[in-house]
């Protein structure tokens, strides 16, 4: 090994040693998602008082926009620009501190929407999932209609506040496009440029921080950066140099630092799980954003965990949604989702080795939905009795 290459590596291992230890001095805040198609703002204000009320600190909007064909975006489908700014302005007012999530969405899932009836016979309608959507972030659809629109509705948002925000709006410029950023890490470094350049134009560098909203697989190297070429890892590195943040949908084993003889034994504790996301945190750091990226410790963005939740998976799987479940089995899987939440509640209030700045709950769908806010029969009492319990 050169000499170069080993200061390198041993500067950097002193270096994330510190930034890994650096003490919290108090817990990271909570949020909550808050989806919607459009509509599904307009009658924002009871919802978010129920989040003040339980506690929550921040709220994250989570647009939704049909992605119908290569490059091609239905931003009918989802909230406009003003719909969205009337949101922001409430939830600012209510002392709230605002995530801005754009969702690409296939039509499948959106209102009213019959595949049989349609169209459009593309893939991309009934793909189950945005990771695999091939958008180009640099595409007017995207850039112009999801990007700089939303930047527009901030606008909006503090033109109609009369002043900016306690606690800047953190806007993710992509969320969980796995296969988009793979592919054309460079177009993401553009659309980066383009966005601080409108920002800028607006006048809102001092309320919009600029980040990314990456899927877990980002934190598993045959998902992701094993399938770069070295050019494209070097392009990614310097996407994320040029964040003013950086946030994780975490879905990884809550097991992880359990004994291995007991994982599938017991449950874990709230501290080992507090502890199996401290390992995650870790692990990302030194293998994918240090060594893949080559990233030096102080040219990583702040890091939030854009999502967390647990589905019918459980605690080792808590991305696995789909499934059945006997009523043995949901009573017992309510216990691991209980377990769950306690356990990030711990990692939040951790005064060593966590530096995640803030979390925010997914809340949509069963098992994630655990107040019953979609639907009633989601509900897991006890999961959302933890979140209250932690956030008092």
């Amino acid at each position: 090994m050169k000499l170069s290459s080993l200061f390198f590596v041993l500067a950097t291992i002193f270096l994330g040693t510190i930034v890994e230890s650096h003490a919290q001095a108090t817990p990271a805040p909570l949020g909550v998602t808050y989806a919607g198609w459009r509509g599904e703002y307009s009658n924002a204000d009871g919802k978010l008082a129920k989040f003040k009320e339980i506690g929550f600190r921040i709220v994250s909007f989570v647009p939704l926009y049909g992605y119908t064909g290569l490059n091609k975006i239905d931003r009918t489908t989802g909230p406009d620009a003003a719909e969205l700014a009337r949101a922001i302005e409430t939830a600012t007012r209510m002392g709230l501190a605002v995530v801005l999530k754009p969702h690409l969405d296939p039509l499948i899932y959106s209102p009213g929407f019959d595949a049989f009836q349609s169209e459009n016979d593309s893939w991309r309608v009934s793909c189950p999932w945005r990771g695999f959507f091939d958008v180009d972030p640099m595409s007017d659809d995207y850039r112009s209609g999801v990007v700089f629109a939303s930047l527009a509705a901030v606008k909006k948002a503090i033109d109609s506040l009369g002043a900016t925000p306690a606690a800047p709006v953190r806007l993710e410029l992509g969320t969980e496009l796995m296969n988009s950023m793979v592919y054309a890490p460079e177009r993401w470094v553009k659309l980066l440029a383009a966005a601080k350049k409108e920002r800028h134009r607006l006048g809102l560098d001092r309320a919009v921080v600029l980040s990314h909203n990456f899927t877990h697989h980002f934190e598993i190297p045959d998902d992701f950066v094993a399938r770069m070429s070295p050019a494209g890892k070097r392009a990614l590195g310097r996407y994320i140099r040029g964040l003013d943040a950086l946030a994780l949908s975490q879905y990884l084993d809550l097991t992880a630092a359990m004994p291995a003889a007991e994982r599938g034994r017991r449950l874990p504790s709230s501290d080992e799980i507090a502890q199996a996301l401290v390992l995650h945190e870790k692990n990302f750091r030194r293998q994918i954003l240090v060594g893949a990226l080559r990233l030096r410790p102080a040219e990583i963005p702040p890091l939030h965990i854009g999502e967390y939740g647990i589905g019918r998976g459980g605690l080792r799987h808590p991305n696995l949604w789909a499934g059945d479940a006997t009523a043995a089995q949901e009573k017992e899987l309510a216990q691991q989702i209980a377990r769950g939440y306690e356990g990030l509640m711990r990692y939040l209030a951790l005064p060593d080795g966590r530096t995640v700045q803030s979390a925010v709950l997914w809340v949509t769908g069963p098992h994630y939905d655990i107040f019953g806010w979609e639907n009633q029969k989601y509900a897991i009492p006890e999961a959302a009795a933890a979140i209250k319990a932690g956030l008092r």
